[in-house]
């Protein structure tokens, strides 16, 4: 009978925590993930085949789907089927270990992590860190994440990659605001465009960046190629040759009156330009005199000159007049010969246009040239000298990038007129600039004389050519070859050209986005004559007995081996002074002789020479603002690729924009997708920067409670899983929370259940009691 209150007390116990497990059950009835557990009883040992009672042999969690509920906060997040979110528990001591949950009512935390309602940060696949120098491609190097001012969305695509998922976003300045068109006095001919053919090509590449990224996200790890532009060239066959005698301007042509007119087909659209009649201000044909004939063919260069750019207010089109390279040297357009820009009258009277896509990969089709005089039609020439070839993946969107990128920034044009470079009276000059460099990633001088900070050292320019009359192409002859010696070399970073009789200093195609800022400047000087002796000497005479000591002199040379130099004499006393300083030149020798007027003979492999007297101070020279700009639409391009890595570790899972390097602007509007990846929209475009993972477990029940909706790892339970993706796990469902799965009307079932049981162990208790006590009383 005694054994019988043991097996009483037995029940006692094991009920009692029955009824705590359903009190739990019921206590967490609206507590968000939450899963119900149950008691499992057992019978006690046996003696004689006799039970001794009860025992609890496990408390286990139920881990069935809970119901779920739309709640519409953006950060709610609820699991739908097998798996756990893993959130990192950071103790005081400074140790960490992983949780696990499936309460999915997160926040984004003060340090801008996504967080459990105890603070907990949820764990995933983290966003890479930008690289500046690999994610960003930006024509303003002093940006490399999105600001306000990028207010023109071009594109952006979340590409999912075997591994790793990319977002792939571009922006530009406001370009339709920001566009100016090109000055048709200086570019004519040469490529100029109109503020809408801007725009209109910027669109257009717009539209093939956007194809291009489309393609990538429906193919993410097909193949790679560069797509290349087509470039096509069109010829008129009525042209006067230039040469030296006016027996050689031959008039082989159609076009020659007011009413003719010269065209050609583009995809099927007639593109066409009437006969222009102008007046020839020189002699075109150099036969002495300026008549019919150069009126001929400054008409002719000006109609060819505006079919050009007409060509060029194509969308996706540029057309400027070429001439013909070493190779090609006939007029006849031949596929191996090479074609480049030039505005020269000789050049430009061949009639050769060449037509550019500004769209990789885009093909344009010319089907007829001619021209039509009195209704009599003679064709022209065309060929297409590259084809256009479709890239594939990466490649192609790399080429339609920066083809877009150019087309909104465009190079950098400073224009010079010959009245801004006064080239009458103001030579020498010396030129030096700033200019971003790419690889040194600073602003630099250049030249520069390697110091620390490098200082510049201006490159000094002679158009005279040895004393005659300076003009744009001697100024640009001058510029190249000093340029070509400088350190470092100035035409790495930009070109000189002669554009319509103005000189044009430009960045070159390697580095069409940047900026620099150039210094031009000429001496206070004049020229003083001389007679030049081509292997011998250099005399001049001065009408003074002796120099100006308030000023410099000059002597600029070059030798018949094609060596160049100066000699500058500071400050002389007198003629002999120069003669000595000249003197110490490799193989030059000066003699001065004192007559009625001070005589300098420089002897030597004199090819040519200029000797100047210098003011000592330099006037500044400013390019044309009206005339300078740049080629494109002068706004700027920023794409920035963000990537989650799926092969790292899990990490906590940053949602500030500003903190990730994306934008300067923290927040955007949150989701998540049913595969855990994290979006962030801001502006229209939604940036992939994260991606919740899901664990998963051999043993869930292995795992053991820990408080605060937690779950903490066992032997039992095995280490998570996590699989590429997410891939065979839950579904999560944004705005959206998982419930309790306590069943309130169970439990109070189950109360009165566990009560009833417990009343009736304690019956046997008392049963027991009354048997002993009965016994008890047969003693007395």
């Amino acid at each position: 009978m005694i054994g019988a209150l043991w097996t009483g007390i037995s029940g006692l116990a094991s009920h009692q925590t029955a009824l705590d497990n359903e009190s739990h059950n019921i206590s967490n009835v609206n507590t968000v993930g939450y899963k119900a557990s149950r008691i499992s009883f057992a019978d006690q040992m046996y003696q004689d085949r006799i039970g001794k009672g009860s025992k609890v042999l496990d408390a286990e969690k139920l881990y069935v789907q809970g119901n779920l509920k739309l709640t519409g906060v953006d950060y709610d997040l609820a699991l739908s089927g097998d798996g756990f979110f893993t959130v990192l528990n950071t103790r005081t001591s400074g140790t960490s270990e992983n949780l696990y949950t499936r309460a999915g009512n997160f926040r984004m935390g003060d340090n801008g992590t996504l967080q459990d309602a105890a603070g907990n940060e949820v764990q995933g696949w983290a966003m890479r860190s930008i690289d500046t120098n690999k994610d960003v491609v930006s024509t303003n190097p002093n940006v490399d994440m999105f600001t306000n001012d990028y207010t023109k969305l071009l594109t952006s695509k979340v590409v999912s990659h075997s591994n790793y998922i990319e977002t792939i976003t571009a922006k530009a300045t406001d370009y339709s605001q920001l566009a100016k068109a090109d000055s048709e006095s200086v570019f004519s001919g040469a490529g100029g465009k109109s503020k809408s053919a801007k725009i209109s090509d910027v669109e257009a590449l717009v539209s093939s960046y956007s194809s291009w990224l489309q393609k990538l996200k429906d193919d993410p790890d097909g193949g790679s190629a560069s797509s290349t532009a087509q470039i096509s060239q069109i010829n008129f066959k009525s042209y006067d040759k230039l040469d030296n005698s006016a027996a050689d301007a031959v008039d082989s042509g159609l076009i020659s009156k007011e009413g003719d007119q010269i065209f050609v087909f583009i995809d099927g659209n007639k593109v066409s330009q009437n006969y222009i009649s102008v007046t020839a201000s020189s002699d075109l044909n150099n036969d002495g005199t300026t008549d019919d004939t150069d009126h001929k063919i400054a008409s002719r260069i000006e109609t060819y000159k505006s079919l050009a750019d007409k060509i060029s207010e194509i969308p996706g089109l540029r057309a400027y007049m070429a001439a013909e390279g070493s190779t090609g040297t006939d007029d006849v357009l031949e596929t191996d010969d090479s074609f480049t820009l030039s505005t020269s009258n000789a050049d430009m009277i061949k009639g050769i246009i060449q037509i550019e896509s500004l769209v990789p990969g885009e093909t344009f089709t010319i089907t007829e040239v001619g021209e039509i005089s009195n209704n009599n039609t003679i064709a022209g020439a065309y060929q297409t000298g590259t084809a256009a070839v479709q890239g594939t993946g990466i490649g192609a969107l790399e080429s339609a990038r920066d083809a877009l990128s150019e087309a909104i920034s465009g190079k950098q044009q400073d224009v010079y007129t010959t009245a801004d470079l006064e080239l009458a009276g103001t030579i020498p000059y010396e030129y030096s600039m700033t200019i971003y460099d790419k690889e040194l990633e600073k602003i630099i001088p250049v030249p520069n004389d390697n110091g620390v900070p490098p200082q510049a050292v201006p490159i000094t320019i002679d158009p005279t050519n040895g004393g005659t009359e300076a003009t744009v192409d001697s100024f640009i002859a001058a510029f190249n070859t000093a340029a070509a010696a400088s350190n470092p070399n100035l035409l790495d970073y930009v070109e000189a050209l002669n554009i319509n009789g103005n000189l044009v200093i430009q960045t070159k195609d390697d580095n069409f986005d940047v900026e620099f800022s150039g210094n031009m400047q000429s001496y206070n000087k004049t020229m003083l004559t001389g007679t030049t002796t081509s292997g011998v000497s250099d005399t001049y005479a001065d009408s003074v007995s002796s120099p100006d000591g308030a000023k410099d002199y000059v002597y600029m040379y070059e030798l018949t081996d094609g060596t160049t130099g100066s000699v500058t004499i500071t400050n002389p006393a007198d003629w002999p002074a120069i003669a000595t300083a000249i003197n110490a030149e490799a193989g030059l020798t000066a003699d001065h002789a004192t007559t009625t007027a001070s005589t300098l003979t420089v002897a030597g492999l004199i090819a040519s020479g200029t000797l100047y007297e210098v003011d000592t101070e330099l006037s500044p020279l400013d390019k044309n603002n009206d005339y300078s700009g740049r080629a494109g639409a002068g706004a700027e391009f920023i794409e920035l690729v963000n990537t989650i890595d799926q092969t790292t570790t899990q990490s906590s899972l940053q949602l500030r924009l500003d903190t990730l390097g994306i934008s300067d602007s923290a927040f955007g509007e949150f989701s998540v997708d049913s595969a855990g990846v994290i979006t962030m929209k801001q502006d229209g475009a939604e940036f992939a920067i994260g991606q919740v993972s899901i664990a998963l477990f051999n043993n869930n029940r292995g795992l053991n409670p820990s408080g605060d909706n937690l779950l903490a790892k066992t032997n039992e339970s095995g280490e998570p899983i996590y699989n590429l993706n997410n891939d065979k796990t839950a579904k999560i469902e944004g705005q959206t929370l998982e419930l309790s799965t306590a069943d309130l009307s169970e439990s109070l079932v189950n109360l009165m259940v566990f009560q009833r049981a417990f009343e009736a162990n304690a019956k046997s208790i008392t049963t027991s009691d009354q048997l002993l006590n009965t016994l008890i009383n047969l003693k007395r």
